[in-house]
């Protein structure tokens, strides 16, 4: 292959023809003027590759390329136009139809003969054959540097022998968008085909009328830039060339009638953990293994002889990979950095990406566009409208994803004095519909609402573009005071029909708190905002298995408003001072959960203090009661639990803004459960499950069903237990708690045991302590009574299996993941296994 900066040119014969003498005009004006390809292109706006080709001999040059070259090498521009004038119609005849026959394809007819390994995308290069066949227009769609072009090539290569004239790629990264015409589109893949218009005529119909009756693929490459007129020559070509079939690819769709998009994600990650619930199909498979890892370890041993992916190091290259998207150039680029830095230094300083991934670890003979990570997304910001830029930047703050609805809010015309972001909500939404278009954000579906993921490469790029503009803060205060909002009205639903829900549409945002709640709040944010946050952590943390970093939150929040402030947020206080102290209580840290329930009882002891109303005071102190009363319960302290429940219920007479009543009522149930007075504890059981019942409240209703099963259990009635188990589990999935869920699976394995069920309840076992473990809370809350259970029911699963078969039980289980677990366990019992 000719020109390849970096290559020797091939020879070429001055008597076989005008294409090859004028070749070879062209490599003795760049030879006369002592430069490399490289060294031209840094002025010429051409890639060294382009202008490399224009002197291969292979094909007439565009008449803009020409002058380039020509420009760069100081040569005389009119006489070299006068001259590729005189070429194009030797060559190619001067009605500009006629052309020299279509050969079959080669190598270079699509793009570079690949010079390192095609990595994965097994099934887009199934799909994408797929839709050729069926298709007459497909186009790739993904972000830059997702490795759209090396796909397309690979696609094209395998459906060669379909096109009997040939395959076709015309490269469209080097026209300019001032320059991005219907005529100018046309005359680049015109050339690469070997046709030109002739004096007065369209480009793209004297293409057409060229390769009408042919079997032809043409591949367009990068036609972002080029949208309207990439779009309206393929609609020519298409309508005028029945045969014609055109493979393209683009940061987004040309959006044309013909088109078929398939869309191009980033390589395949590593899964970094196993999920709890499920399975993770990794019985036998490395979890690591993925084409992203594939790829990163073949470049960086290019790289860096020597280098592989080893036991020690694989963990820090799969965090890497994860880090970087699985976007193939970035992973290239960052492989390159190996040869100055270790996997853990490159990990460590992927923070700052853009300047370690910049032209210090580029491929030389690459686009501009593709030497650097900042210029691939420098270039895809210039594309964007400024309506999409800012909500780039806007959304660019948000972890984890983002509702489409809270986008809209995010990113629409903005309230008070700030600046608007978008003119109306429907400027908004298609701002926000042009980003998933030009593949900046992607779209998933979660049912009946639409999320919006933006990769983190794409998010520390927005970052960037935000803080360089003047908008930083009141972007940083509407992210806040969003996502604020939803964790008090969170709150405020708890207790509630409407409880489920707003777990559920939580759950999601976690990444968002947590971002939130850890970086230091503004000096003019009112302090009512993070409190009355503070009301939705608690049930939020638990249900969604982070107790201990929502006990670290709430030391956080407390620790900066350490008394309650003078001002309506004053009962607001009280409350985020109560959820400290039960997400510190469930965490196992009894000293700093009773530290909080004394803060908050001295301070409303303080008869300075007149900013809470009698009946709210008297509320406040009988969810502190409950709260001391629940701290006794888990250390089997059934005095002073049943005590402190007592007064609980004796003290407050209105209505809870927390679980007080219901939950004191419970407390005093369990208390009994534990004294073995079971049918006491039934009755109370029982009405606070009717309490809760009548509030709709799905996740108190959960562990009632539980507390129950565990006194059926102590009064000698297994089946009865095991029925009321089934129902909580059915209750504790609508709201997918995980902890509960291990919670009541936990009491199941230990009720299956004396059953005769003792394998299920092994793997029950096995998949329950995968939840625990990454939970950050002690095994069952810490609850003595629970724990003592826990031991003797596997012990007397060890007894009836043996070693051998429970070890192999247990591992069962956490292969399968527990959701798995149970419903094998309960099959087995409805077929009678042990």
């Amino acid at each position: 292959m000719a020109g390849r900066p970096g290559r020797r040119e091939q020879p070429l014969d001055p008597q076989a023809g005008p294409l090859e003498r004028f070749a070879l005009g062209l490599r003795e004006l760049r030879e006369s003027a002592g430069l490399t390809y490289l060294e031209m292109a840094q002025g010429a706006h051409f890639a060294a590759s382009t202008l490399s080709q224009a002197a291969a001999g292979q094909r007439l040059p565009t008449r803009e390329v020409l002058l380039a070259y020509v420009r760069a090498c100081g040569g005389d521009p009119g006489r070299w136009a006068d001259y590729w004038e005189r070429v194009r119609r030797e060559v190619y005849g001067l009605s500009g139809t006629e052309r020299r026959s279509l050969t079959a394809v080669t190598p270079s007819a699509t793009g570079r003969t690949e010079a390192t390994s095609f990595v994965g995308r097994e099934h887009e290069l199934a799909a994408g054959a797929d839709l050729l066949t069926r298709c007459r227009l497909v186009t790739l769609v993904g972000i830059g540097g997702v490795g759209k072009t090396r796909l397309a090539q690979r696609i094209s290569r395998s459906v060669r022998e379909r096109f009997m004239d040939g395959t076709y790629c015309a490269e469209l990264a080097d026209l300019g968008r001032d320059r991005a015409s219907a005529e100018a589109v046309a005359e680049v893949i015109a050339a690469v085909v070997s046709v030109s218009a002739g004096p007065g005529q369209d480009p793209a119909h004297a293409l057409a009328t060229a390769l009408r009756g042919r079997s032809v693929l043409l591949l367009l490459d990068n036609c972002e830039h080029v949208l309207d007129a990439s779009a309206h020559v393929v609609r020519v070509l298409l309508d005028l060339v029945p045969e014609l079939r055109i493979l393209a690819t683009s940061r987004q769709p040309l959006d044309i009638d013909a088109e078929h998009v398939l869309k191009v994600s980033p390589l395949a990650l590593p899964a970094l953990w196993p999920e709890p619930l499920h399975d993770t199909g990794a019985t036998e498979q490395d979890p690591l293994a993925s084409p992203a890892m594939t790829l990163f370890a073949d470049r960086a041993g290019a790289a860096s002889p020597g280098f592989r992916v080893t036991e020690a190091n694989r963990h820090v290259v799969a965090r890497v990979c994860r880090k970087l998207d699985g976007l193939p150039l970035a992973l290239e680029i960052a492989a390159r950095r190996l040869r100055t830095l270790t996997p853990d230094e490159l990990l460590e300083r992927l923070d700052h990406r853009f300047r370690l991934l910049g032209p210090g670890g580029r491929d030389r003979t690459a686009h501009p566009r593709h030497q650097a990570l900042r210029a691939l997304f420098d270039w895809s910001y210039e594309l964007c409208t400024e309506a999409e830029q800012t909500a780039w930047q806007q959304l660019s703050l948000c972890v984890g994803g983002v509702l489409l609805a809270d986008a809209e809010r995010l990113c629409g015309p903005a309230e008070g004095s700030e600046a608007p972001a978008a003119a109306t909500p429907d400027d908004t939404f298609e701002a926000l519909a042009g980003l998933v278009d030009k593949s900046l954000l992607t779209t998933v579906d979660t049912g009946d609402h639409t999320r919006l993921h933006m990769l983190e490469t794409v998010r520390a790029y927005g970052q960037e573009r935000l803080a360089e503009s003047d908008r930083t803060q009141s972007a940083l205060r509407r992210h806040r005071t969003w996502y604020l909002g939803l964790a008090a009205q969170a709150g405020a639903a708890y207790g509630t029909s409407e409880e489920a829900g707003w777990l559920r549409r939580l759950r999601p945002e976690h990444p968002n708190l947590r971002q939130i709640v850890i970086a230091p709040p503004p000096g003019d944010e009112p302090a009512e905002i993070v409190l009355g946050a503070c009301l939705g952590f608690w049930l939020h943390c638990l249900t969604s298995g982070n107790v201990g970093e929502g006990a670290h939150w709430m030391r956080k929040v407390i620790e900066q408003q350490p008394r309650p402030p003078a001002s309506e947020a004053t009962g607001t206080w009280y409350r985020a001072v109560w959820v400290a102290g039960f997400l510190l209580l469930l965490n196992g840290d009894h000293v700093g959960a009773q530290e909080m329930i004394g803060r908050g009882e001295h301070a409303l002891a303080d008869p300075a203090d007149r900013t809470v109303r009698q009946p709210v005071r008297a509320e406040l102190a009988a969810a502190f009661l409950q709260l001391r009363g629940l701290a006794a319960l888990v250390t089997q302290d059934t005095v002073n639990a049943a005590r402190y429940s007592q007064s609980s219920l004796e003290t407050g007479h209105g209505v809870a803004t927390l679980l007080t009543r219901k939950q004191c009522v419970a407390q005093l149930g369990f208390s009994a459960v534990i004294q073995g007075d079971h049918a006491r504890a039934t009755a109370l059981l029982e009405r606070a499950l009717a309490m809760s019942d009548a509030q709709g409240d799905t996740w108190h209703r959960c562990y009632l069903l539980w507390a129950l099963a565990v006194s059926r259990t102590e009064s000698g009635r297994p089946q009865e237990a095991v029925e009321l188990l089934r129902q909580a589990l059915g209750h504790i999935r609508e709201i997918d708690e995980r902890l509960g869920e291990a919670t009541i699976s936990e009491t199941l394995a230990w009720v299956l045991a004396p059953l005769g069920a003792a394998g299920p309840a092994a793997v029950v076992l096995g998949a329950v302590d995968r939840v625990w473990q990454p939970s950050g809370s002690p095994r069952l809350f810490g609850f003595a009574l629970l724990t003592a259970h826990r031991e003797r029911g596997i012990e007397l699963a060890r007894r009836s299996l043996g070693d051998v078969a429970y070890a192999h039980a247990y591992e069962k289980g956490r292969r399968l993941g527990l959701r798995r677990a149970l419903d094998e366990a309960f099959r087995g019992l409805e077929a009678g296994e042990s």
